[in-house]
């Protein structure tokens, strides 16, 4: 049985994957007789990166990013596992568990057995899983090859044969180069999931690529991964854009235009779960673009990528046991292929169709906006829905609900900016 994280997200994963089989059993049309993934593994799949050890950045404001992670109404976040004897960056993991946000943690190399299963004690409530090195294959460690494939072994037998720890997933290391998924073919047996940090350098998230092979697009990130560690379940712990107007950076509100598509788009292409890097700028502390990829300014004010997530969040939640949604019959008459859509579905019995133009709505080269002129198309069904509503993102990351005539056809506007259908 694959490896996937114990919580509502990997079941859904699973229902998503075999309700796309099942959904290509019903008809041959695309769209049509579509089995909806739960509603809630879209808000599941969501994670941001923070850094609560960093005390001399604004991550040493706890009462500002705890407050910026409640409002956004994240479940999931990614730090570090530290040998710390500063209790406060427990006690802030802690506290962030009571609010029901739970943490994966970056492990290093020469930490030992002993401390690596005995960590998530310092944290009740907080831990959710350990991640190998970060990108040791960009490290001053020129055997860093050999540095994992002695490591990974270690780590996941000790967390592996240790009941307290056995029920945690192990997350397999992150690599920035290419070529160096070739070097690691041994240690696939030593995690649970393989792991991308598929940055977009700018490019939207459904790109093709740029350069040879689809270099960049999503496809390619995941056939990489899949050429070394073929079946195995795959996260994205680091991903996102930065919107300093430096190279390859976004305008503020395209930011907020693509962060919600990255999520879907991601779930799409079969990702469990995806890490924004990351919640808050260090302007302040880091160097260059390093400093402006959070999702909120360094003052705390939001960024419409951090509206438009927070957004996204509440309208897709749906937490409790799971479920089997009914398929739905539908087709998206007139949609072109620049039309991507997830079809998902709450307990309540409502469906929520996200639709969107899925295109490169910038050109990070000559840094111009290149906007794509919003379809008209028709959702046509044999059931005939009681009521229709239409949740329309604009380019500040806001939402605003209409009312739409319900029946068997509805017509809808598609643009570049999410647009979510909810059918009763």
């Amino acid at each position: 049985m694959r490896f996937i994280f114990p919580l509502p997200a990997a079941i859904s994963t699973l229902l998503f994957a075999l309700g796309a089989a099942l959904g290509a059993l019903c008809n041959s049309l695309p769209g049509a007789c579509e089995t909806p993934v739960p509603a809630d593994s879209v808000t599941d799949s969501i994670g941001i990166n923070i850094h609560l050890h960093f005390q001399n950045t604004i991550y040493g404001n706890f009462p500002l990013i705890e407050g910026l992670l409640k409002n956004l109404g994240v479940r999931h976040t990614r730090d570090g596992l530290i040998d710390t004897t500063w209790q406060p960056y427990y006690d802030r993991h802690i506290a962030l568990g009571k609010l029901g946000i739970r943490s994966i943690f970056v492990t290093t190399p020469n930490e030992s057995d002993e401390l690596l299963t005995s960590w998530p004690k310092r944290v009740p409530g907080a831990f959710e899983g350990y991640e190998a090195p970060n990108e040791l294959d960009n490290s001053r460690d020129a055997n860093w090859a050999q540095t994992l494939s002695d490591f990974m072994p270690r780590l996941y037998r000790a967390v592996k044969s240790d009941p307290a720890t056995a029920r945690y997933p192990v997350i397999g290391p992150s690599l920035i180069h290419p070529q160096d998924y070739s070097r690691l073919p041994g240690i696939g047996s030593d995690f649970d999931l393989a792991n991308l940090h598929n940055y977009f350098s700018g490019r939207n998230p459904g790109t093709e690529g740029w350069g040879a092979n689809g270099y960049g697009s999503i496809a390619y990130n995941i056939k990489l991964a899949a050429s070394v560690w073929p079946d195995k379940p795959i996260v994205t712990t680091e991903t996102g854009y930065y919107t300093d107007a430096g190279h390859d950076s976004l305008p503020e509100h395209l930011e907020g235009e693509y962060v919600p598509r990255l999520v879907l788009e991601q779930l799409l292409h079969g990702i469990q779960r995806t890490y924004f890097y990351e919640l808050i700028d260090e302007n302040g502390t880091a160097q260059g673009n390093e400093g402006y990829f959070g999702l909120a300014h360094a003052d705390g004010s939001p960024k419409p990528a951090y509206l438009a997530l927070k957004n996204l969040i509440a309208l897709f939640a749906d937490p409790g046991p799971p479920v089997h949604p009914k398929n739905l019959d539908f087709s998206l008459n007139g949609a072109p292929g620049s039309v991507h859509h997830l079809l998902t579905a709450k307990r309540d019995g409502s469906y929520y169709l996200a639709l969107w133009i899925e295109s490169q709505n910038y050109d990070v080269n000559k840094r111009a906006e290149t906007p794509s002129a919003p379809v008209q198309i028709r959702l046509t069904s044999p059931q005939a829905f009681r009521s229709a509503d239409e949740y329309q993102f604009d380019s500040e990351g806001n939402v605003k609900q209409t009312s739409v005539k319900p029946g068997a056809s509805i017509p809808l506007t598609v643009s570049e900016r999410l647009l979510v259908v909810r059918l009763r």
